[in-house]
């Protein structure tokens, strides 16, 4: 405790950090191997991290909370067991790639549309489908409101038929991932969303409280799942509503909030004051 007040003081005292930061933030950190080897301890000390952030966001009178999430390296011994589970071969020296998506959960037609969507675009851009994974999730953890609105959670295990460099590999993704958004826009269907879709990396985030993130998703409960990394992510709700999707972290980043909703409508204010008192001038004279 020592330690942490005179580390405290030391940040004040260099204008590091502020008291004001404490009320309006959400909660995100990350985890590292420091030798740069994947590692089972990685995801548990960021599950254990992001449980210790759960004060950060707000907990709805049913039990349903603002969100939170975890992002970690794709670990190849996990899902080289799920791709033998559904009947094919994994290569070692293969890319794999993998897709975390929401589909719209009580319309299993419209499910249905979005994995064809999904699939053309990455058969049509040489890519080789494994399966589609059912992600295990336990509802019974989850607020009236965050079942109520939980989508099908699915996972698209892929590799490409090529060798190619991996940040080449990252850009045609994320224009695969653009155009599969624009055809699922084109044909209005809703509840559709993409958490990740990568040959780095996979995000699990949820509309539960931090506590109950592998309480609600038991792959990260396995011994297999390792990673180099673990980003995590408690969601403090400000100017919008708690939702699935709103859940962080992102595909790209974990950011702490909408950086103080309060401050940032003053500091609106104060640049338009003179633009208003022109007005209010303008208005005394007619």
């Amino acid at each position: 405790m020592n330690l942490y007040k005179k580390n405290l003081e030391k940040l004040i005292k260099n204008n590091a950090y502020s008291l004001e930061f404490e009320r309006d933030s959400c909660g995100v950190g990350f985890v590292a191997s420091l030798d740069g080897k994947a590692r089972r301890e990685v995801v548990e000390n960021g599950i254990e991290a992001l449980k210790a952030v759960w004060h950060r966001g707000a907990v709805a009178k049913d039990g349903s909370g603002d969100g939170a999430g975890i992002h970690l390296e794709i670990s190849k011994p996990f899902f080289k067991e799920q791709i033998q589970s559904s009947g094919h071969q994994y290569n070692e020296k293969n890319q794999l790639c993998i897709g975390m998506i929401f589909l719209p959960r009580n319309d299993y037609g419209a499910q249905e549309t979005c994995r064809t969507i999904v699939e053309h675009e990455l058969l049509s851009n040489d890519f080789n489908v494994f399966c589609w994974r059912q992600v295990p999730v336990r509802p019974k953890v989850l607020g009236t409101k965050a079942n109520d609105t939980r989508p099908e959670i699915e996972q698209v295990i892929f590799t490409p038929n090529i060798t190619i460099d991996t940040e080449d590999l990252e850009r045609k993704l994320f224009t695969i991932r653009k155009r599969v958004e624009k055809k699922i826009t084109e044909a209005q269907l809703k509840d559709f969303y993409i958490s990740s879709l990568s040959s780095r990396s996979i995000i699990y985030k949820g509309m539960f409280l931090a506590q109950n993130l592998s309480d609600f998703y038991p792959d990260l409960e396995d011994k297999r799942f390792i990673s180099r990394f673990s980003i995590f992510h408690q969601r403090y709700s400000t100017n919008t509503f708690p939702s699935w999707e709103l859940a962080q972290p992102f595909r790209i980043v974990a950011h702490n909030g909408e950086i103080n909703t309060l401050k940032g409508n003053v500091s609106w204010m104060k640049t338009h004051e003179k633009e208003l008192s022109l007005v209010c001038i303008r208005i005394l004279m007619i």
